[in-house]
């Protein structure tokens, strides 16, 4: 190669690398071109696709509020059956945001006990405690037979009813306090959607089920 061809070819890539450098091709989004209001096309940005923060699809959505209840029954502590003097954490699964309701919880003691008073049951949404503790004497008769309509309210959060957020889970731990007659196994449920207002009413002392559609009067 001669020395004005090198000269000349040495001038040319000189005059690109500064042009590229001009368009910022440190930081890549400015490489090439785009038209006005366009993304560049080998840029870092994202195209709006009107999906952007969506966690759970509509369609998703809809279902989950149509059911009307939340199965809590992913255990995250301990194991079922309960041993006396231990505990088992169950959680819900992950689901879009839902306000709480009441609760129905069924469980079996060994030997056909009704020592109910010895199941503690605490709720919490993540770590953080709700307001009160329940008993399973407050489900349970002395026969085993369940008192009234077998619910209870969540208790509130802070004086309120608990919304629980997408990134959040409702907790309960259920803890055997005796000494004797295990608990052989547990099945619970809260109701959401509009149990929502049954629960304000059971939390008052008056039936869950009263003042909402199917239920049995104000």
């Amino acid at each position: 190669m001669d020395s004005n061809t090198e000269e000349n070819l040495n001038y040319l890539a000189d005059q690109i690398m500064k042009r590229l450098d001009g368009r910022g091709i440190s930081g890549i989004p400015g490489m090439l071109p785009a038209a006005g209001g366009e993304l560049p096309a080998c840029g870092l940005g994202t195209p709006k696709v009107g999906c952007e923060n969506l966690l759970y699809a509509p369609i998703t959505v809809a279902r989950f509020y149509r059911g009307g209840r939340t199965n809590i029954d992913q255990v995250v502590e301990g194991q079922i059956p309960v041993a006396p003097g231990s505990s088992v954490v169950l959680t819900q699964p992950a689901h879009p945001p839902w306000a709480t309701g009441c609760y129905v919880l069924r469980y079996r003691l060994a030997n056909n006990a009704n020592n109910h008073d010895d199941i503690r049951i605490e709720w919490f949404v993540d770590a953080e405690p709700l307001d009160a503790l329940q008993y399973g004497s407050e489900i349970y008769n002395n026969d085993n037979t369940v008192i009234g309509e077998g619910k209870l309210p969540i208790p509130l959060a802070m004086g309120e009813h608990c919304c629980i957020g997408g990134n959040n889970r409702l907790r309960v731990r259920i803890t055997h306090l005796g000494n004797a007659n295990q608990i052989e196994n547990i099945r619970l449920h809260v109701e959401h959607a509009s149990a929502v207002k049954c629960c304000s009413g059971c939390a008052a002392g008056r039936s869950c089920q009263r003042g909402c559609s199917g239920g049995g009067g104000k």
